[in-house]
């Protein structure tokens, strides 16, 4: 999530903008606070259950002094979390300034690094066996951006029970989409969970059937409970899971969501393997 906002004061004008895209319903936000006579505060509230990755660059300045350099990279924590970026002060008193910023915010920790014993269950009940189509190192058509390079397509019928693969909060879901089409509006409309585990990662379980999220922002999850439905909502050609497991990166001036390597188990003791197209991997 991106945003360019630019202001235009004289050094007595009092005013409050927020800089948070109003278009997403995540209750986070980016405001700039004016000080009095002493310039403004850039600060970041965050009322969700997941931390908040956040950039803050300056895209112009006039009369401008910062207390920190540009850009400023920063986490804010979940639940209530506020956060001073940045103090924004003339640099010659008494004069107008005036100053734009460009901020981009996602769901996540970019110092989260996955765990060296991670592992994830097969996402369906035991004795059930579903064959994996697109996966790492296999024929793909739709797995090309970093956030899902390392993702899996999962083959299974409308209806299939999804499981958690891993126990963690849940902090994302979407559960308003009912279409399906091979278009690319369709891209980012897929009823989904996210579920963020202990050492920051997320992992994202699509195209859900409609009606099919059957847990909420908030939740806390066992490895194995009941998620969802699989169905094909968003772009999809067919029913199936669309699983990954993905962090937030800094990159450069920016940020962006990456998907990571994981391995599935099944079985007690756990037999450990990493998914390959064309598998049927039985749970």
């Amino acid at each position: 999530m991106s945003t360019l906002i630019l202001f235009t004061l004289v050094a007595l004008a009092c005013s409050m903008n927020s800089l948070a895209d109003q278009s997403r319903s995540y209750p986070f936000s980016i405001e700039s606070e004016k000080q009095g006579d002493d310039g403004h505060r850039i600060v970041a509230r965050n009322n969700g259950p997941a931390p908040i990755s956040v950039m803050v660059s300056l895209a112009e300045s006039r009369n401008i002094k910062a207390d920190r350099p540009f850009p400023v990279f920063a986490v804010v924590p979940p639940r209530g979390g506020i956060l001073h970026l940045a103090h924004l002060r003339p640099a010659m008193t008494g004069t107008g300034y005036s100053f734009g910023t460009r901020s981009s915010w996602m769901l996540g920790d970019f110092n989260a690094r996955q765990s060296s014993d991670a592992m994830y269950r097969l996402p369906y009940r035991d004795g059930m066996a579903f064959r994996i189509g697109q996966a790492p190192g296999g024929p793909v058509s739709t797995h090309i951006t970093p956030e899902s390079e390392h993702a899996v397509d999962i083959t299974m019928p409308e209806g299939t029970p999804v499981l958690a693969a891993r126990g963690g909060l849940v902090i994302d879901t979407e559960a308003s989409q009912v279409h399906v089409a091979q278009t690319p509006d369709m891209m980012a409309k897929a009823n989904m969970v996210r579920i963020q585990h202990v050492d920051g990662t997320i992992a994202v379980y699509a195209h859900l059937a409609p009606g099919g999220v059957q847990v909420y922002p908030g939740q806390r999850v066992a490895t194995g409970t009941q998620i969802g439905l699989a169905g094909s909502t968003g772009y999809s050609s067919g029913p199936h899971l669309h699983f990954a497991v993905q962090t937030v990166v800094r990159t450069g001036d920016g940020l962006t969501m990456v998907s990571l390597p994981f391995v599935f188990y099944v079985g007690d003791p756990p037999k450990v393997f990493a998914p390959r197209s064309g598998m049927l991997a039985s749970a």
